[in-house]
């Protein structure tokens, strides 16, 4: 397994979490020796000073255990120490390893730590197979508690009995695949695209357009509500009309979207009512659209500005950089872990909907500088 340098998360947390997830399925088992330093840095390919960090606090919270002239090994107690308390371990399942997980691993790793909880940390790469083996094998583990960012497509659904018959707490981030008595911690999408397309109005754009990719999660559809309040309080141009007066419910998602899979097919409606706004779903979209119609000779800010969601690294230095919604991340983990551990510990048997507050982030492809 390799550490990913793109996440907000230090070299040194990642490290030091991979190995805790070894030494909690067994790979790395108590009384062993660990690699050498020299050999941790050749096999992740980082310095020694993170594989320090990393191996200096693990000795400071008993899974290691340094004896001079032999080496460092895994502590010969920890089975008793650590392993054996099945109450005081978490399970944290995202759906990638982008930007805003590494966060959220942050801030819920941190507020578990707090707390006295473990957590075990897995990646199901959206795939929603991947993400049943995650859960599978946290359940196997003796996890107190699971908290999952579902992936597209997610059954978790189909787990829910095996999660309950183990008394596992679960808990939900981001997005909600209509589980309504389960814990949900989420950012305030609808307030975000409401803020995103607000500003678009404030630039002067009086007609607009909602684009995503084909995805129907419950986070695409928050956003795509913040977008049409937004459109019908100040009275934009929807190019794809629906009014928010009516049921929203009863509207098919193709019915109210430009995709980002078939952009080019719309660029001939695009440029005959320039200028035009765009909310895209997230940067990645935001950033992509960019690229086509720049291409198709439109001036981003001018014939066209443009909003994104996530607040990427890439939004920060792409050649426009883009105007975009941030979501707290670190809250989310922060919240979803202590949500977790007060239900495990019988302090409350509230079902919570937890929603984090958003902020707009104003940059050249709609607002700043131009």
């Amino acid at each position: 397994m390799k550490l990913n340098r793109r996440l907000n998360t230090p070299l040194y947390l990642q490290l030091k979490n991979l190995i805790i997830d070894k030494i909690m399925t067994g790979e790395l088992k108590p009384g062993c020796f660990m690699q050498t330093e020299d050999e941790l840095c050749k096999e992740y390919g980082i310095s020694r000073y993170p594989v320090r960090q990393a191996l200096g606090e693990l000795v400071k919270e008993g899974y290691l255990r340094r004896t001079r002239g032999k080496g460092t090994m895994i502590n010969p107690e920890l089975h008793v120490q650590k392993i054996g308390d099945r109450r005081k371990i978490l399970g944290l399942i995202l759906a990638s390893n982008q930007a805003l997980s590494g966060d959220i691993m942050a801030g819920f790793e941190k507020e578990a730590r707090k707390r006295g909880y473990l957590t075990i940390y897995s990646c199901s790469e959206g795939i929603p197979e991947e993400e049943l083996k995650c859960i599978d094998m946290n359940v196997d583990s003796g996890v107190s508690g699971i908290v999952v960012f579902p992936c597209n497509d997610s059954r978790i659904k189909t787990r829910l009995d095996s999660i309950k018959n183990h008394g596992i707490y679960l808990g939900l981030l981001d997005r909600n695949p209509e589980l309504e008595e389960i814990d949900y911690t989420g950012s305030d999408n609808i307030g975000g695209a409401y803020m995103a397309v607000r500003h678009i109005a404030e630039q002067g754009f009086r007609n607009v357009v909602f684009v995503s990719d084909m995805g129907n999660v419950s986070s695409i559809n928050e956003r795509m509500e913040g977008y049409l309040k937004a459109v019908e309080d100040f009275g934009l141009n929807p190019l794809t009309n629906i009014s928010i007066k009516e049921v929203f419910t009863k509207y098919y998602q193709y019915k109210h979207r430009f995709f980002i899979e078939k952009l080019k097919d719309e660029l001939t409606e695009l440029k005959s009512n320039l200028p035009v706004g765009i909310f895209a779903i997230n940067d990645g979209v935001a950033l992509h659209c960019i690229r086509v119609l720049e291409a198709e000779g439109m001036v981003i800010g001018k014939d066209i500005g443009i909003v994104g969601f996530d607040n990427t690294p890439e939004s920060r230095y792409f050649h426009v950089p883009l105007t975009t919604v941030a979501q707290n991340g670190f809250l989310l983990g922060q919240t979803a872990a202590d949500i977790a551990i007060n239900k495990i510990e019988g302090k409350t048997n509230q079902v919570y909907r937890s929603v984090i507050p958003t902020q707009l982030i104003i940059r050249k492809s709609c607002g700043e500088g131009m």
